[in-house]
């Protein structure tokens, strides 16, 4: 049983998500930037890539590359939010609020997010 809750279940992840040495496999952006996620965490928030790890495309090194041609900065966030639930944005003088949200959105859907949040998913499982 999990204690704490919904809380708890969040400050788990936001542990995790801040262990650098746990992480498992890497997104490599178009500007050849890796990203480290845990390849669990991506299994379970994204249609695309549970479909991906079941037919096992990816190479031996554990990485993939990210040919949405998304800036660095919006994969960071996306992968932020797979593990919070929420979006970390830190608006910038060059992008707007909008701007920074709309593609947050277009990632979304071009990763086929799993609807439900990580924290449903979880209490669902036990």
């Amino acid at each position: 049983m999990i204690k704490k809750g919904r809380k708890g279940i969040i400050k788990d992840l936001s542990k995790l998500y801040e262990k650098e040495e746990t992480k498992n496999f890497k997104i490599i952006c178009s500007n050849e930037k890796e990203i480290k996620v845990h390849k669990l965490i991506l299994i379970i928030r994204s249609e695309l890539f549970k479909a991906m790890f079941e037919l096992n495309i990816q190479d031996s090194t554990n990485q993939v590359h990210d040919y949405s041609k998304k800036r660095n900065e919006t994969i960071q966030q996306f992968i932020y939010f797979l593990y919070h639930d929420e979006f970390k944005i830190e608006i910038n003088k060059n992008k707007n609020y909008e701007e920074i949200n709309e593609e947050l959105e277009d990632i979304k859907d071009y990763f086929q997010l799993n609807p439900n949040s990580i924290i449903d998913l979880i209490l669902n499982k036990i």
